[in-house]
């Protein structure tokens, strides 16, 4: 069991430091559209995409995490709302 959960640690700080590439990304992104105003669109589009990455690794985190801790991740159409209250519960 502490296996587990020692190797849910070293995925989680995998995770981390690919979160911190992504805010990277989309901050250049950011600062290039306020020097390029013409080119405003494509950096702020690139923002955005960086924003949605950085999502879907806190998500993939969050799977980690349910998969590991719980024993469960959520499925079906709405997996992404049971996924982030899953994550809220408090437990004993």
């Amino acid at each position: 069991m502490i296996s587990a959960y020692l190797d849910l640690i070293a995925r989680i700080h995998q995770e981390l430091g690919d979160l911190e590439n992504v805010v990277a990304r989309a901050e250049r992104g950011i600062q290039a559209a306020q020097q390029r105003p013409e080119d405003q669109d494509l950096y702020l589009d690139s923002a955005a995409l960086n924003l949605h990455d950085f999502y879907a690794g806190l998500e993939r985190i969050f799977q980690q995490i349910g998969a590991t801790v719980d024993g469960d991740i959520p499925a079906g159409g709405n997996w992404h709302q049971k996924l982030l209250y899953q994550m809220q519960t408090d437990l004993p």
